[in-house]
């Protein structure tokens, strides 16, 4: 497949997607991001134009959910509105977004995609293509992993400037108070936009491990990303975190085992690095479900929240909590999101067309039914996703990310591993953390149009340029 853009034209498209990435949950960055957005899809357009058989392929298909997901958008708004001055603002800021941001993603991965591809032709008469393939990774790589680097840089800036008495701009302080703070970032920010670090370097010293490739400065770079990624989910107490770093490893572990015991290709000296690699964090994952007492009582915790007639505290987390069968009170945490997961899945058996808006449909509709409730979110993405888009909505969306997940196994590496598993790790948190509004929407929907592009590999011919 011929290449559309050269590889410079490339790399700035590579390196519009990285500050998009690394600045997309700062606040008072929204200009710099609409730029690049902006900038991306003028680009995209070109790319898209030439290749647009590409959009009528079997791997469109994801496209075709996105498609009917904007419909439905649309419907929802102008034949099923429930609050049209909401669902009007939202589609004139959050979609709108996710438009641009959607033709941005396909162009560039269009691009990335015959880039590898002119590597897979040529590699023996071109070993410049190779060098191509691997800056375009290293600065979308650089792009994934700014958001982890930016929450470093404030967490040592913040206590070393703070211990010795240094005042630090407030761009470079850490917040817990949202309401009182103009650069205040959400955990559940940092959690979205840096695990997908942690699966794609798991997931790329694993194929190391596979092609025994190991000893690279590549690895060392990959476990430095690692133990980063760990190192901010500990110090931000984030359970969520933890969790899905925890599973990514033993899946990571569970893949090399397997491949070990099915080939004696692999190198058992890398296999026991990798492993050793990977304790470090395991450990520290480990460490925190002991200490935290949150996880201890989840059990205990979890038959109060359930029963959610007989316990209605959930309606104002600044009720007094339950006691529990120790005779003690819930965690706030265990007890508010289960039982916010139980009321909303029964809204949704009453409301399953969604009350209309991305954010924060969970509380809307429990106003309507408890008037004196206070809640928000209901804390899990696909549950407040269907609360406000109803099951058409979660149909359309879980539906084209499986596609794009599923396809992605076409793509040239390494964006087969950024694809499967920097998109995997994405739809499975959506199941425990709230991540149903703003730039997470427009993120995800980003990335699932990324991974379907970079499965283009192989289909129909490019149409002559006009």
């Amino acid at each position: 497949m011929a290449q559309t853009l050269s590889n410079r034209v490339i790399y700035l498209q590579c390196a519009l997607f990285a500050v998009l990435n690394g600045i997309w949950i700062l606040p008072e960055t929204i200009l710099v991001r609409h730029l690049c957005l902006i900038v991306g899809a003028l680009i995209s357009l070109y790319v898209i134009y030439q290749n647009r058989s590409l959009l009528i392929s079997k791997k469109a298909l994801p496209l075709g959910f996105l498609f009917l997901l904007l419909i439905w958008v649309v419907i929802r708004l102008f034949v099923l509105s429930t609050d049209y001055e909401a669902q009007w603002h939202e589609f004139a800021t959050i979609w709108k977004r996710t438009i641009i941001g959607l033709i941005f993603a396909i162009g560039l991965g269009i691009s990335l995609m015959q880039q590898a591809q002119q590597h897979n032709d040529k590699e023996l008469e071109n070993k410049g293509k190779a060098q191509a393939v691997q800056r375009s990774w290293w600065i979308i790589y650089t792009g994934i992993a700014l958001p982890t680097l930016v929450y470093l840089i404030k967490y040592l800036a913040f206590y070393s400037f703070t211990h010795w008495g240094v005042d630090i701009p407030d761009f470079l302080k850490l917040y817990n108070d949202q309401e009182h703070a103009r650069f205040f970032v959400h955990k559940s920010s940092y959690v979205f936009f840096c695990l997908p670090l942690l699966a794609i370097s798991i997931a790329r010293i694993c194929q190391a491990v596979l092609e025994d490739r190991l000893m690279r400065i590549s690895t060392l770079i990959y476990s430095i990303s690692i133990i980063a990624v760990f190192f901010n989910f500990y110090s931000l107490v984030d359970r969520n975190g933890m969790l899905y770093g925890f599973i990514l490893i033993v899946i990571a572990v569970g893949i090399l085992l397997i491949n070990t015991l099915r080939s004696n290709q692999i190198s058992k000296r890398n296999l026991a690095i990798t492993l050793l690699i990977l304790a470090l964090p395991a450990s520290l994952a480990i460490y925190q479900y002991r200490t935290n007492h949150h996880w201890n009582s989840l059990v205990s915790d979890a038959r109060i929240a359930i029963d959610v007639d007989r316990y209605d505290l959930w309606k104002d987390p600044d009720n007094a909590q339950p006691i529990n069968e120790f005779g003690k009170p819930v965690f706030g945490s265990n007890y508010e999101r289960l039982a916010w997961a139980v009321v909303a899945v029964r809204l949704i058996e009453e409301r399953p067309l969604g009350y209309g808006l991305v954010e924060r449909s969970f509380g809307r509709l429990a106003r309507e039914k408890w008037p004196e409730a206070k809640v928000q979110q209901c804390h899990s993405g696909w549950l407040d996703w269907t609360l406000g888009m109803g099951i058409p909505g979660l149909i359309f969306l879980l539906g084209a990310g499986l596609l794009a997940w599923h396809q992605a196994k076409a793509a040239p590496q390494p964006w087969k591993d950024f694809a499967r598993w920097g998109l995997g790790i994405l739809l499975l948190m959506y199941c425990t953390t709230e991540l149903s509004s703003k730039v997470y929407v427009d993120a995800l929907i980003f990335m699932i149009a990324l991974a379907m592009s970079l499965s283009f590999a192989r289909q129909a011919p490019p149409q002559e340029h006009a």
